[in-house]
């Protein structure tokens, strides 16, 4: 069974210990039941993307906002690059990584669906002058008000998905270790790089929020 496996040439969490697709998807946050060992001395964050760029976003932001708040983060691409080959993927030498790295939890950010719709945009409205008025010596200008039709604008939403994995102690194939899962749709960001700075920052501000995780 694949510990770490490769999608698009770019790191897609599946760790064998970890049973990924058990992970519930929701629209805000669930904790798993009895999740209270919290404090973590290592956490790795991983972005998943297609794109070089929107996984650094995703990293770089985590890490720096869990640093601000006291706990020790690093980014999962120093440890786990986009380029591992099939014999870096095995199990063994997966587990090598974490445990020589000392890594005592993950967290990765990964993007799950895009959704194209439409979005109804209300039309302007606007004064125009329509013909004058006598009131004793004064004459006035009467306006009338113009509704310009409505019409759709094309959107696109962005669903992201964050899973933390707690490490911590003996790592056995078929352990389930996620604790917690935060997913978050943004409509209309200005690129995937935007979406992921946002995510990162609306992510780690719910993990320290809740307090699933606290400095150790």
């Amino acid at each position: 069974m694949k510990i770490l496996s490769i999608k698009s040439g770019f790191i897609i969490f599946s760790i064998s210990f970890l049973i990924f697709s058990c992970a519930p998807r929701l629209s805000s946050s669930f904790v798993k039941e009895g999740y209270t060992d919290k404090a973590y001395s290592k956490i790795a964050v991983i972005g998943i993307s297609n794109d070089l760029t929107p996984r650094l976003a995703f990293e770089r932001t985590a890490v720096s906002l869990f640093k601000d708040n006291g706990i020790n983060a690093v980014h999962g691409i120093d440890m786990f690059p986009q380029n591992m080959s099939k014999e870096d993927q095995q199990p063994a030498n997966l587990m090598k990584i974490i445990k020589d790295n000392n890594l005592d939890g993950i967290i990765t950010m990964s993007l799950i669906d895009t959704n194209d719709g439409h979005r109804y945009q209300q039309g302007n409205s606007y004064s125009v002058p329509a013909g004058y008025y006598r009131v004793g010596r004064h004459i006035y200008t009467r306006y009338i008000t113009v509704n310009e039709p409505g019409y759709y604008v094309p959107t696109k939403s962005y669903v992201i998905e964050a899973v933390l994995y707690n490490l911590k102690g003996k790592l056995v194939e078929g352990k389930e270790t996620w604790v917690w899962t935060g997913e978050s749709a943004l409509v209309n960001p200005s690129s995937l790089q935007s979406a992921a700075l946002t995510f990162s920052r609306e992510m780690v501000g719910q993990i320290i929020k809740d307090e699933i995780i606290i400095p150790k």
